[in-house]
């Protein structure tokens, strides 16, 4: 998990700072007509969409989706990792789903391109599959570690170290 949590954080920086150079771009070109470029907007636009989907996994690995920590609560410690499993496990069901979802797109995907940089969409439905199938895989693993207490949050601490 540390090695796939690692791909994923350093793919979502590269196109955070693809995303950067892009959205600058826009701005610069509306100041200096000579730097304007239509395919700024699109690399933008879809760097967002891949930060998106490729966080995907990283975020369920590190409880960073919506958790249940309230019905934790209410429940009690007796009953959390049974709240945990089936949360986990309903988790890997739509994460599966949308694998499969993500999977047709991406192999009809390559009939059509982008507007400007004509890319075809095949490699940008990419993104969400491999985003999709990623958090499949960490939610089955929350499910084996259903008993192992989870923080409430992400700590930046944890990750540097």
């Amino acid at each position: 998990m540390r090695i796939a949590s690692t791909v994923e954080i350093t793919l979502a920086a590269l196109l955070f700072l693809v995303l950067f150079i892009g959205v600058i771009w826009q701005v610069l070109g509306r100041y200096f007509p000579a730097m304007n470029w239509p395919g700024a907007g699109e690399i933008a636009r879809y760097s967002l969409m891949g930060i998106t989907f490729i966080m995907v996994g990283y975020l369920i690995a590190k409880n960073g989706q919506i958790t249940v920590a309230v019905i934790d609560n209410i429940v009690g410690p007796r009953w959390a990792a049974t709240v945990r499993f089936i949360s986990s496990g309903l988790l890997a069901i739509i994460c599966l789903w949308l694998t499969w979802e993500a999977w047709a797109l991406f192999s009809d995907g390559f009939r059509r391109s982008t507007a400007v940089l004509q890319i075809p969409f095949g490699y940008l439905f990419l993104l969400p599959l491999v985003g999709f199938v990623s958090g499949t895989l960490m939610a089955v693993v929350k499910m084996v570690r259903a008993r192992e207490p989870e923080p409430d949050r992400l700590v930046l601490e944890e990750e540097i170290s």
